[in-house]
């Protein structure tokens, strides 16, 4: 049998089923309703219902035939100059039959070169009669403000671990896989709001014959940072062992294959969030540890750069101690 793709199984078909954006769905909803429709400006980071909520928009605006009268398109993809004035001019100005007006939905819009906003914002006010547009983006500050001014703007939230967590128990149960409650929290907060994310690390997993899964399994299809082991970093520190935290430092840029970066964010994670520590050496080991990332950032040997910290977080240890 052919595997479908979880996303779209799951994707909410009406606005009242789409979760985590309520404060959104409410205006959506009387849209549809009304059938009276607004330029509208989504704006939020990836998987957190975007796409979904203009596709049950347009379902509920048009019925059964609703792709009929929307399309989308990737603004990534049609960035140029070119591919607006042709593009998506062309379907903005096209004919409509049966309704007042169609959709288009351009995602991603916020990659569109600047030369092509101008042109999109003179194709929306010459076509509003025939085409609502509904534009998507993750950073409405890359778009010129003539653009934001002739929409209605959304702010879609990160969707909440909870909310997340039960949507992987559905699909877990539908697809028979032994998710334990710590590894679909795990989940549910590696996905960082994100619904897509989700889905498609559990869809990875199942792909591969993974029906039983815990939080390492999590952990490494993640490819991300278990805090505990790089938080032997920090005790080997405390107990003056250099050498142990030198060989350590090597275990995770080697073995556990951890990039710089993501020892460092775990570092400061693991400071930061420390019940122990005084506030003293905090400030001190994260103001360190902000100068080592620049370092590393600017081209600097990571192996020696990352070594080097721990010396001197042994030094901060010690100094803090006396």
């Amino acid at each position: 049998m052919k595997e479908t793709v979880w996303i779209e199984d799951y994707r909410p078909k009406l606005l009242k089923d789409v979760i985590g954006q309520e404060h959104v769905i409410k205006y959506l909803s009387k849209y549809a309703k009304n059938k009276r429709l607004p330029h509208l400006l989504f704006a939020g980071p990836p998987g957190v219902g975007k796409t979904t909520c203009a596709q049950a928009l347009a379902r509920e605006i048009y019925g059964k035939g609703w792709q009929d009268y929307y399309l989308e398109m990737n603004a990534s993809d049609e960035r140029r100059l070119k591919d607006i004035r042709e593009k998506v001019k062309r379907y903005a100005e096209s004919a409509i039959l049966g309704h007042d007006y169609k959709i288009l939905f351009l995602d991603e819009v916020d990659h569109l070169d600047w030369q092509a906003q101008p042109p999109l914002r003179t194709i929306i006010e010459k076509n509003s009669d025939r085409c609502r547009f509904i534009l998507s983006c993750n950073y409405p500050n890359k778009l010129i403000e003539p653009l934001i001014d002739r929409c209605v703007g959304f702010r879609f939230r990160k969707i909440r671990p909870k909310a997340v967590q039960e949507l992987i128990k559905k699909v877990s149960e539908d697809n028979s896989i032994n998710i334990s409650h710590s590894a679909s929290y795990t989940l549910a907060t590696l996905s960082n709001g994100s619904m897509r994310k989700a889905l498609n690390t559990l869809q990875k997993l199942s792909s591969a014959n993974i029906t039983k899964i815990d939080e390492e399994i999590v952990y490494d299809a993640f490819n991300y940072v278990d805090d505990n082991f790089v938080k032997k970093l920090l005790e080997y520190a405390d107990k003056e062992e250099l050498k142990k935290a030198d060989e350590y430092m090597d275990y995770l840029l080697y073995n556990r294959t951890y990039a710089p970066e993501e020892i460092i964010e775990s570092l400061r994670r693991l400071i930061k969030d420390s019940n122990i520590l005084s506030i003293n050496y905090k400030v001190q080991a994260l103001k360190l540890l902000g100068d080592f990332a620049y370092r590393i950032d600017s081209g600097a040997n990571y192996d020696i750069q990352l070594k080097t910290y721990t010396v001197c977080l042994l030094d901060l240890y010690r100094r803090n101690k006396n």
